[in-house]
């Protein structure tokens, strides 16, 4: 006769058809980032440590959470979210903490977040509602219209902050979304056109800082101790690292403070000091295989409103990856945007295990209908 044991009849549901792949891939990357993090601030009393371990814990709980939510039901209150988060937006540059001349977050109870990261989620959820509830021509030049302006002013407000990274990760978003809902090619390419005819305009719009971001990444030693300071030192920590690394804590450009906010933007650059070329392929790996299960499961899914959202949640997290590494070795302009799961930041991480947690409940829903 078998015991039954609440507490695990209760785990073996929650964790009941999980995407395996995806599931390894997320425990390796918390434990590389704990690593990374401990490495990076542990002369400086492995407070952020401290904080980060809660995070993940926080992060893994809301990710099984939100692997249990049917996504049908976010997309069912897609706008209500929008709104929130619209409200949270503005109520940022009312109210917001500002930090590094940035006011991005907001205090609540004593619980700092900052909205913005939420609408990497929410942004696609409301895109994606909207071309699901459209009677006849989702993309007709009226409706794009909407939706263009649906993801614009978010966009805005996020770069009145001023957050220009997380603006930019919401462009491929919007790409994606429009992609995989089969928007015709020809305005498609419209749109993107359009944009990109539009960069110099934009230029125009952008603070002194970021312009000068922009001419320090195509040349570095115009202001080698100014802003060209970050990338430099960066690009010194990754190739000292060599092919085997100088070992974990102990590379020296993170340990005597050369690199700028390391636990942060330039996390990709103190796990390349210590574990070297070898070290980077493996976390490389383990983004590839991270990424090709979420196309996987894009392919999978029947169901066009879950195709939409694995691709934008995909397209999200690869971009993400591929700015920053591409700003730690000086193949793109520093904008702020955090390695994901790697790099130290609470709504940063609670974001992404969301996100993670909305693929594995797509991939679930797709096992439950071949069942």
């Amino acid at each position: 006769m078998s015991i039954k044991i609440p507490f695990l009849d209760v785990a073996r549901r929650y964790y009941r058809n999980m995407n395996p792949v995806l599931l390894i891939c997320t425990i390796l990357l918390m434990c590389a980032g704990a690593a990374a993090v401990y490495s990076a601030t542990g002369t400086s009393g492995n407070q952020f440590f401290a904080k980060q371990l809660i995070w993940y814990a926080l992060g893994f709980i809301f990710m099984m959470i939100f692997a249990n939510i049917n996504y049908n039901n976010l997309l069912a209150v897609a706008n209500w979210l929008y709104v929130l988060f619209m409200l949270l937006l503005i109520l940022v540059l009312v109210m917001g903490q500002t930090s590094l001349g940035a006011q991005r977050w907001l205090k609540l109870a004593g619980f700092q977040f900052q909205p913005s990261e939420f609408m990497k989620i929410v942004v696609a959820l409301a895109l994606i509602r909207f071309i699901l509830v459209s009677q006849r021509d989702p993309f007709s030049w009226g409706n794009i219209g909407k939706m263009l302006l649906l993801a614009g002013l978010p966009i805005a407000l996020i770069i009145k902050q001023p957050d220009l990274g997380t603006s930019i990760l919401l462009i491929p978003l919007i790409l994606a979304v429009f992609f995989m809902g089969n928007m015709p090619a020809k305005k498609l390419w419209v749109i993107l056109g359009t944009g990109i005819a539009m960069l110099p305009v934009v230029y125009l719009f952008l603070k002194d800082y970021q312009k000068q971001r922009i001419m320090v990444f195509l040349n570095p030693q115009a202001d080698p101790l100014g802003a060209g300071y970050n990338i430099i030192q960066s690009q010194i920590a990754v190739g000292s690292g060599g092919f085997f690394g100088k070992g974990w804590a102990h590379g020296t450009q993170s340990q005597l403070n050369f690199i700028p906010i390391k636990y942060t933007d330039f996390i990709y650059a103190v796990i390349s000091e210590e574990f070297g070329f070898l070290g980077t392929l493996i976390l490389l790996l383990i983004y590839y295989f991270l990424i090709m299960e979420g196309l996987k499961i894009v392919k999978l899914c029947k169901f066009t409103g879950g195709k939409m959202l694995a691709a934008a949640l995909t397209t999200v997290i690869f971009m993400q990856i591929f700015i920053n590494i591409g700003m730690n070795i000086g193949m793109m302009p520093v904008t702020g945007i955090t390695l994901p799961l790697l790099s130290y930041g609470g709504t940063s991480v609670l974001v992404i295990m969301i996100m993670l947690g909305i693929l594995q409940n797509i991939y679930r829903e797709y096992v439950k209908a071949e069942e």
